[in-house]
């Protein structure tokens, strides 16, 4: 991703026009999408670590503690190392500061993930739904303030989905040992929220890779111009499918840890 909408001329062109689309309507969202982005800070990542280690000492399960200390910090420091240290933007007209992934995004998805991860299987699929509702509610909300470009945002949600798998490989591993046998909790809800988020997420690829095709039907790109030449509706279109993938990305991710950790201790 970060090589084929970073590091090329088309890809920054495409990410930029769906940030130039971001600026419309911004006043009759701005407010709101502040609002949500307030609510992340490092204040509240460490109480809600805090709160997800409590939870889990009151399920007296150990191991689901540590495994939702590892995903948090995991996550959240492959993600500042990421674009602070590892990645880089080429300076191609469009900018040369690297954005991504999305901090915010990393912070609101781990702690979403971590909460279905400690509860009861019962509680699971009802905290899936929410937690992709609140990441989605992040992510977006970057785009709507113009602080991120949509693909940090799904950069984000990878990284959060590749911890992800990492702790559950973890815990399935101890699973495996004498005397712990198998649970089942939320595997057709996770499935279902997966499957509805990939079709989001495959409507948002469509609609960018529309808008693409359009800007190149429309004649020569000059890059540094793109996203001002590209027009109203070719904007808001790489705009909402932006938000699509933003959005279905979100499900898709608590889809596929809901269903993944249907095998884990209580």
């Amino acid at each position: 991703m970060w090589r084929a909408l970073v590091t090329t001329g088309p890809g920054q062109v495409v990410d930029e026009i769906a940030f130039a689309g971001s600026a419309r309507g911004r006043d009759l969202l701005d407010a709101q999408a502040t609002t949500v982005l307030s609510v992340v800070s490092e204040g509240t990542l460490a109480l809600g670590l805090v709160l997800l280690v409590v939870l889990a000492a009151v399920r007296r399960r150990l191991a689901l503690a540590v495994a939702a200390v590892v995903l948090v910090a995991g996550a959240n420091v492959t993600t500042q190392l990421l674009k602070k240290v590892v990645l880089d933007r080429p300076a191609l007209g469009l900018g040369d500061v690297n954005s991504l992934p999305s901090g915010h995004t990393t912070v609101a998805a781990t702690l979403a993930v971590a909460l279905v991860l400690v509860l009861p299987p019962a509680a699971r699929a009802t905290a899936a739904v929410l937690g992709a509702a609140y990441t989605a509610a992040t992510g977006v909300s970057t785009l709507v303030a113009g602080w991120h470009r949509p693909s940090d945002v799904a950069a984000a949600l990878l990284v959060v989905a590749a911890w992800t798998g990492v702790v559950v490989a973890g815990l399935r591993l101890r699973e495996r040992r004498p005397g712990r046998g198998p649970t089942v909790g939320g595997g057709r809800s996770g499935r279902s929220l997966l499957a509805a988020g990939a079709l989001v997420v495959l409507l948002g690829l469509a609609a960018t890779a529309l808008a693409a095709l359009l800007l190149d039907a429309a004649g020569t790109v000059v890059v540094w111009r793109a996203a001002q030449d590209a027009g109203r509706a070719v904007q808001l279109l790489a705009y909402g499918g932006g938000v699509l993938v933003a959005t279905g990305g979100s499900a898709a991710l608590l889809g596929s840890a809901l269903a993944l950790l249907r095998r884990t201790p209580v």
